[in-house]
């Protein structure tokens, strides 16, 4: 039985890239990891990992043994899932990313309240940001993601479509006047988001014909809340999903440009890791994403 456990403190320092880290997630000691590391090398009769002042990594040895304890700590956790799932009752931590803007918009933060209200034995942790989280890296569950999405390894599931709006503020107008065909957006400064694939273009649509505009930008950011408060303040034009904009126009901040042109919506996606199971908690937050998010957008 000591074996089994340095096992599973072998298996979280190989994760953790650290004894530090594995204290950490285990809640004991560094000391504590290290000497059962000692115990476990002397019970195996071989050195399993390469230590140096400022890293670890594993020898021929300790990757194979890695490997077997990895299947020991999985199988270990996939049987307390599937008591959950059983259960119908997820439980832990729900660790969720998501763009700034949709956290800031009043949509993730009631549907993550009602969640929570639903499953009470369940934490949620959420962490907002515009740029495309290392999910592995830094143990996301599921990211909620908007708009174009890179190639990757990772299973994206849409969970709604939102409408894309072009909009500029009344000043805006008044200074620079309002576009009226689709050719003239290229008289006019347009706020960039640059971490779209093109974020120098724009499509429109309207009775079965397509414009492809090239535009002209003397502001950029790569982040959507500095582009909707350019926007407020006059710099250009851009496009920007309906719920990120729909309390300006309504309040009169903002006007919509073109409105009879159709220049497409921004999926909402739920991203979430390849595995041969599924947790019970990313299961039905994602299934619980899908069913009620397309009331707000």
């Amino acid at each position: 039985m000591d074996d089994l456990r340095r096992m599973v403190i072998f298996y979280h320092v190989v994760e953790a890239q650290s004894f530090a880290g594995a204290a950490r997630q285990l809640g004991i000691a560094r000391s504590a990891v290290s000497r059962h590391i000692s115990l476990l090398e002397h019970s195996v009769g071989a050195r399993l990992l390469n230590r140096t002042t400022r890293s670890l990594s594993l020898t021929e040895v300790g990757k194979t043994y890695y490997q077997s304890c990895a299947r020991i700590v999985n199988e270990a956790q996939l049987a307390t899932q599937r008591v959950s799932q059983l259960q119908d009752e997820p439980c832990g931590t729900l660790k969720v990313a998501g763009p700034v803007s949709i956290g800031s918009q009043r949509i993730v933060g009631p549907l993550i309240t009602d969640f929570m209200a639903r499953y009470p034995a369940l934490n949620v942790e959420l962490s907002l940001d515009d740029r495309v989280v290392d999910m592995v890296e830094e143990g996301i569950d599921v990211s909620i993601r908007i708009g174009w999405l890179p190639d990757s390894n990772l299973v994206a599931r849409k969970l709604a479509d939102a409408p894309r709006y072009l909009c500029a503020s009344p000043g805006y107008v008044e200074r620079h006047g309002k576009p009226e065909t689709p050719a003239q957006l290229a008289e006019h400064e347009w706020i960039v988001f640059t971490l779209l694939p093109a974020p120098l273009h724009i499509t429109l649509r309207k009775n079965a014909r397509e414009y492809r505009i090239q535009l002209n930008s003397r502001v950029r950011t790569n982040s959507v809340i500095a582009v909707r408060s350019f926007l407020l303040e006059g710099a250009g034009i851009t496009a920007l999903p309906n719920f990120q904009v729909e309390d300006d126009i309504q309040a009169g901040r903002l006007v919509r440009i073109l409105a009879d042109y159709d220049c497409g919506s921004a999926g909402i996606y739920a991203v979430y890791q390849d595995r041969h199971y599924q947790q019970a908690r990313v299961r039905l937050f994602v299934e619980f994403m899908a069913r009620v998010l397309k009331r707000y957008v």
